[in-house]
């Protein structure tokens, strides 16, 4: 898979660094003594480095934005917290037809029958709650959460994901603010899991739909593309790689 490969900076400048992220790498350490996260790497390889500005889970690829001094953390904050700072994804999926409804998944909800576009998203949005063994795995909640002793509300409302464009079974997603495994979970509840994904993807005869040679045993899904205002000069910027395609 094109960008699958070691870490590596796709931008940097005094403010900020955008930085590659393979697949099977953590985003930052889960423990402060544990090593081999991509912040430990970019550290190490192009410091100095203030923090980490948001997470791709485990399994998920793709570019991810860090700060590279006070001043700029403090800005990009800001920014997620108004919905200034966007992520675009790309998602392989298999039909809804070869897929199997999750246990503890709502009701899905209904789209028109429309093409997404930027301008109309279609949307799906929820709370959502630890579920599974260990608590490991997510699933959304639509109702207020009182059923529930522990659920994560984005200030105080749903998670948002947004479906910008469709073709096939590859999909365009847009978040602002994301929780764990937030895509994973919102397109396994409206039928269309993602290829590959052990976790919230399955068959009707009980196994994880595959993706073909192209992502191999790769989680597909890539966050392809990243949208912010510099720190500096206030302008808009969009960084990009390659979106995963049609196989």
């Amino acid at each position: 898979m094109e960008n699958s490969g070691s870490p590596h900076i796709i931008e940097e400048t005094a403010d900020y660094a955008v930085v590659f992220k393979p697949p099977q790498m953590h985003s930052a350490p889960l423990k402060k003594k544990e090593g081999g996260a991509l912040l430990e790497w970019y550290a190490d390889n192009s410091p100095p480095v203030y923090d980490i500005m948001h997470r791709l889970d485990f399994e998920t690829h793709g570019l991810v934005l860090f700060a590279k001094n006070s001043k700029s953390y403090e800005y990009f904050k800001t920014l997620q917290d108004c919905g200034g700072f966007v992520k675009e994804y790309s998602a392989l999926c298999a039909e809804a037809a070869n897929s199997v409804p999750i246990e503890g998944f709502p009701p899905p909800p209904d789209f028109a029958a429309c093409e997404p576009s930027p301008e109309k998203p279609q949307i799906i949005e929820s709370y959502f709650r630890p579920y599974g063994p260990g608590r490991k795995l997510v699933r959304p909640v639509i109702e207020d959460g009182k059923k529930h002793r522990e659920v994560a509300a984005d200030n105080g409302g749903f998670y948002r994901t947004e479906i910008i464009s469709r073709d096939g079974n590859v999909f365009t997603l847009r978040i602002k603010r994301g929780f764990r495994h937030q895509i994973r979970c919102h397109l396994s509840w409206i039928g269309f899991p993602i290829l590959n994904d052990p976790l919230y993807s399955r068959a009707e005869d009980g196994t994880t739909p595959r993706a073909d040679e192209a992502v191999q045993d790769t989680l597909a899904l890539r966050a392809h593309a990243l949208f912010f205002n510099d720190p500096s000069s206030g302008r808009p910027r969009e960084c990009r790689i390659a979106p995963l395609g049609l196989f």
